[in-house]
């Protein structure tokens, strides 16, 4: 029971992250990602920092910065560059390649051995990517594609990093030590490479405060609370959640088309995702055969 309401309570963040997509490409369509980055999780971090005052100590000052890197400041720069450079589905979907680099990575830290299955995930989420972006006619920005994959890469470091050194705090705390750390990181590169602070309007500021509190704050406690109570096989399973909501948010309301290739790619792509979460059953508990 209690593994299903976390199962249940970390399935909001996904869903939480999928409409991030129509948010940014309505209400904040400035094409500025690394302030849209920066806002997302710098006031909402320094908030929960400020209100709990409890800060890092010791090791766990550069464990912060180097989880809030991952798993904030750099997951968020990707995340916005694709969302900026692709429909929001794709970038989504190209995303949710998350869970075949927790694999690996779980490999290699947590000792988390990839049985045949997860080599064939593997197989298929390539073939899949392939088919999504190599389509017929149109076009992908590949800037754009390849943000969304170094994205994927970078929060999948992260939860097996955060699986690895445990937490020495609550979640909400915890939680904030990574959104303002993370953060730090983007303010030189906001001010360099974009020139600091945009002008914005009431809509932008909207949508601004929408994904800091509710795809930022509330999304992240709850996924890092998964992490700490689920495995991160579980956790990355749930991923497929954003994408699904990205794509139906970007039907309904932005028109946006898929081709039939793509619809392929996406079904071969989900289907690895789920496929390589399934635990091969040992021999005593396989079911027996009668004939």
């Amino acid at each position: 029971m209690n593994n299903t309401k976390n199962i249940l309570l970390t399935m909001i963040a996904p869903i939480l992250w999928g409409t991030t997509y129509i948010i940014t490409s309505t209400l904040i369509p400035i094409d500025k990602p690394f302030f849209v980055a920066l806002m997302r999780g710098l006031p909402v971090g320094s908030i929960l920092l400020l209100y709990y005052k409890q800060f890092p100590k010791g090791v766990w000052i550069l464990k912060s910065i180097i989880l809030g890197t991952l798993n904030i400041g750099g997951f968020f720069a990707f995340l916005f560059i694709a969302a900026y450079r692709l429909p929001g589905g794709i970038a989504a979907i190209l995303g949710s390649v998350q869970p075949i680099f927790c694999i690996i990575l779980s490999w290699l830290l947590l000792k988390e051995k990839p049985n045949k299955k997860s080599y064939i995930a593997s197989i298929m989420t390539i073939l899949g990517v392939a088919l999504l972006v190599l389509k017929p006619t149109g076009y992908l920005d590949p800037l754009g594609i390849v943000a969304a994959l170094i994205g994927a890469v970078s929060m999948a470091s992260g939860v097996v990093l955060t699986k690895y050194w445990g937490r020495p705090v609550n979640n909400i705390v915890f939680t904030s030590w990574q959104l303002f750390y993370g953060s730090l990181i983007l303010i030189p590169i906001t001010f360099i490479v974009e020139g600091g602070i945009p002008s914005l309007n009431i809509t932008n500021i909207f949508g601004l405060v929408l994904i800091g509190v509710l795809n930022t704050g509330l999304a992240y406690a709850l996924w890092f609370n998964g992490i700490s109570k689920l495995s991160p096989t579980q956790v990355t399973f749930l991923g497929p959640l954003s994408p699904l909501t990205a794509f139906l948010l970007g039907f309904i309301f932005l028109k946006q088309t898929i081709s039939y290739i793509q619809i392929v790619g996406v079904s071969i792509i989900l289907t690895s995702v789920y496929f390589s979460q399934l635990k091969t059953p040992s021999k005593k508990t396989l079911p027996s055969v009668e004939g």
